[in-house]
């Protein structure tokens, strides 16, 4: 599977969304116009009346608004991210400076896995009151994204199989699932808005009591005629819960399968996942006790037991997912015995280099070694694993920091006259700490640090923003460098504080982006090793793009000024016109057969504009052993 296409897939599948939520909202809305016309036919002569007759109109016209209202509300709350599904389910977040040793092994597992993907860290949330194991990951794209694990998750899983449910769950950010679930959670929310009018006027006339004097037989009739709207209200709006599940149903249960085989090739360990559902299936309670969890069932690693959880539902069933990942399953329930975690992640030996025979799999799991991400990790030693807010902005400033002599006193003096303790301590850390760095390891900081940056409340994010873009402009232009961490905080920390519109995607052909393809190709032309290499990388990237086109690519002078507007017209693209357009960048990256670091700080800025992956693309010396 390769996510671009399956990024392109979930787009796709929005439009059979939209028709059954149609269906649901007029089976609805069409049980609420024929209830009230019966109901005022029997107020009347006991005569069906469709003419002259505004009541049922009215009734029908007043349940489709409060359907699209209730649908618009909650996808106006979840526009704010993953944190508001977690909060929902009665999950905390996870403190990424913590000393549990259980909760330290789950923060190491997403770690590797989103250094590995080349995407920022999803924070991670654990739900405390849920015994039971199960998992998700919620977000509108990675800059929001949340994966929450159970209790029972962190109790009774190995590593192995620990890695193995967060690997199905990263499947689901990178190829475009997460978004859909969101957005299904505030239809089904809409849909469901009827029953849970007449359930919640049911439960208020339940505690209701009127008084047996003559004055009171009114408010008797009015109570029972109350009554009656409540229980009417609940049994149409069943209809539409009805077609909630049918919706969650439909869009779920192959994924889950694609899901599933996506983690086992993450890990390369298929008793890793197949271990965490022979688990599962030995629970002799699967039931969440989060009031809203049946809202987010089709988010959830696994479904939930009973007769109507499986006719309707969002899971294949456990034995049929075991089977699919080791056929020869005798089906017997036994597992690895539970392991103690390491408080450190470990040491894989690994390397990550493109090849150009290797461009064509970009997206393709294959592209993603976790072995890598623990390498990764390992590397960094353990300043990561306590970083505070102040210490995490502070090493971002530090990286920002001039390496000229005479701006990086400038800029030191006005940093520490603005900053004070751990902050400007971070600074002068991390200022000289990244003399020694190369970038993928630059990358990889900046990405472990987003989770914690998103402990700021807004004024500080702007504060911090502001802090650095004042830094970046210090010596009036723009690094490559200072490029990449301008789009990472734009892309994937702001998300967190600003709504941002979704670009709606305009073109689907190379040649639509063609001159700011040929312009992103230039800029990273010059960054070869020689003049020579240069001209034959831009031949290279050409020849690609003639191999796809029938046309060579048209060469235009290097304006990296206009790289802010090549990005934005790039992020219009589609997903799998994103992955063309990556490759061929990678082919001009690795013609000379360096990849060198502002290289890659250009192509991973191109990445995190257009919203995409991009695994790391160097191998590492230190701390590799």
């Amino acid at each position: 599977m390769n996510f671009f296409e399956a990024q392109q897939r979930a787009r796709s599948r929005t439009k059979w969304l939209v028709l059954w939520f149609i269906m649901g909202v007029t089976a609805t809305v069409g049980s609420l116009f024929f209830a009230a016309t019966f109901a005022t036919a029997m107020a009347d002569d006991g005569h069906m009346h469709y003419e002259n007759n505004p009541i049922p109109v009215g009734v029908a016209i007043g349940g489709a608004v409060i359907i699209l209202l209730g649908s618009l509300f909650k996808l106006i709350q979840l526009g704010n991210g993953g944190a508001v599904v977690a909060r929902d389910m009665g999950a905390r977040p996870v403190d990424p400076s913590t000393h549990d040793l259980d909760e330290r092994r789950l923060l190491n597992v997403v770690q590797e896995m989103a250094i590995a993907s080349g995407v920022p860290v999803p924070q991670v949330w654990v739900m405390d009151d849920e015994n039971v194991i199960n998992a998700f990951a919620a977000g509108t794209e990675p800059g929001n994204a949340v994966i929450a694990v159970t209790q029972g998750c962190l109790k009774n899983l190995n590593r192995s199989e620990l890695q193995g449910v967060i690997g199905h769950e990263f499947s689901h950010i990178l190829n475009g699932d997460m978004r859909l679930n969101m957005r299904l959670i505030g239809w089904l929310f809409g849909l469901m808005m009827i029953a849970i009018i007449g359930r919640g006027l049911l439960s208020v006339l339940r505690h209701t009591r009127v008084r047996s004097s003559e004055d009171s037989k009114n408010g008797g009739a009015i109570l029972l005629a109350m009554i009656l709207a409540g229980v009417l209200f609940w049994l149409i709006g069943s209809v539409g819960v009805l077609f909630a599940r049918i919706i969650q149903a439909a869009v779920s249960r192959q994924r889950e399968f694609l899901a599933d085989a996506s983690a086992v090739q993450f890990t390369r360990d298929p008793e890793g996942i197949s271990g965490a559902l022979k688990k599962i299936a030995q629970q002799s309670d699967q039931t969440l006790l989060a009031p809203k969890a049946s809202e987010a069932s089709h988010m959830f690693f696994a479904g939930q037991d009973g007769f109507m959880n499986q006719l309707l539902a969002t899971h294949p069933s456990l034995t049929k997912r075991i089977k699919a990942i080791d056929p020869s399953w005798d089906g017997r329930l036994t597992t690895r015995d539970h392991v103690i975690a390491d408080e450190q992640s470990p040491v894989a030996t690994s390397n990550r280099n493109w090849s150009q025979a290797g461009l064509s799999q970009l997206g393709d799991l294959s592209s993603i070694d976790v072995a890598f991400g623990a390498q990764m990790l390992n590397s960094m030693g353990s300043d990561h694993m306590s970083l505070t807010v102040p210490q995490a902005r502070g090493m971002l400033f530090g990286m920002l920091v001039s390496q000229d002599a005479q701006l990086r006193i400038e800029e030191m003096l006005w940093l520490e006259s603005t900053l004070q303790g751990e902050e400007i301590a971070a600074v002068q850390h991390w200022s000289e700490r990244c003399k020694e760095m190369i970038s993928v390891e630059k990358i990889a900081m900046i990405d472990l640090s987003i989770p914690i940056l998103r402990k700021m409340n807004y004024a500080e994010f702007v504060h911090f923003r502001d802090m650095a873009r004042r830094l970046i402009a210090s010596d009036g232009q723009i690094s490559l460098f200072e490029l990449m961490m301008e789009r990472a905080i734009e892309r994937h920390l702001a998300a967190t504080f600003e709504k941002r519109d979704v670009c709606p995607i305009r073109y689907h052909r190379l040649t639509d982006i063609e001159s700011d393809l040929s312009q992103l190709v230039v800029c990273l032309c010059p960054l070869a090793s020689s003049e020579i290499d240069e001209n034959i990388a831009f031949t290279q990237a050409s020849a690609a793009y003639e191999k796809q086109t029938g046309r060579p690519l048209v060469y235009t002078e290097a304006d990296y000024g206009q790289l802010d507007q090549v990005f934005k017209n790039l992020d219009a693209a589609s997903p799998t016109l994103k992955r063309d357009i990556l490759v061929i960048c990678g082919i001009a990256v690795v013609t000379d057969g360096v990849i060198a670091d502002a290289e890659i700080e250009l192509l991973r800025a191109a990445a995190d504009a257009m919203g995409t992956m991009l695994p790391p693309l160097q191998g590492i010396d230190r701390g590799a052993a």
